[in-house]
């Protein structure tokens, strides 16, 4: 999804949850100054190939290519899977994220209002591959391939690389996880996940 396609959707999403858009050029802005992104070449990697998506839920990994999404770090390191990609807005376990980033883990930070300071604090620190990402236009050093949790984010940037396939292992829409406690927002978060995993163009399915 290119960003004119994409602008009307952030709109829409910015407007049902309230946030501010200031708010996330800000953080975009931050995160182009403080890290930045190296090359694309680990994204480009999924052209052609099925690509796993692992949620908190995950059963064993049948993919060898995977995105690990946010918090699942720790699901996938239970199950031995080695993540091909990690996405992450710096949520969850960052310390393991940073650590599995420093051990050759390419990851994706992105940038949103209400994670300034832990971009502040963490991104700065991911010195491994890092492609920096936002959900508002793109400053200098960021890019935006759409997406707007780190689940269905994962699901736009395989699809913008040209996967021939996305499988979502381990996802539950109607099971909200969340470290701040606001179930309400975070299942409002999985229903706008849920519609915009099925507005890309490479074929979608789910299990267990």
């Amino acid at each position: 999804m290119n960003i004119e396609e994409w602008m009307p959707i952030y709109n829409r999403i910015i407007d049902d949850f309230g946030y501010s858009a200031e708010d996330d050029k800000r953080s975009a802005e931050l995160l182009s100054i403080l890290r930045g992104s190296d090359s694309l070449e680990p994204l480009r990697f999924f052209e052609g190939k099925v690509v796993e998506i692992l949620g908190p839920f995950a059963v064993e990994s049948q993919f060898d290519t995977n995105i690990v999404a946010g918090s699942a770090l720790n699901k996938a390191l239970d199950m031995g899977c080695a993540p091909s990609l990690l996405v992450t807005d710096l949520d969850g376990d960052t310390r393991l994220q940073m650590d599995y980033n420093l051990k050759g883990v390419p990851t994706v930070i992105h940038a949103h209002g209400d994670n300034i300071d832990m971009i502040k604090e963490w991104a700065p620190r991911f010195k491994g591959h890092v492609v920096s990402t936002c959900q508002c236009k793109p400053p200098e050093g960021t890019f935006n391939f759409g997406g707007f949790t780190d689940g269905d984010r994962a699901v736009f940037i395989a699809d913008h690389f040209n996967a021939k396939e996305i499988l979502l292992n381990g996802w539950d829409f109607d099971n909200p996880i969340t470290s701040s406690g606001n179930k309400v927002e975070k299942r409002k978060k999985l229903e706008w996940a849920k519609r915009l995993i099925y507005m890309v163009d490479t074929p979608v399915s789910m299990y267990p």
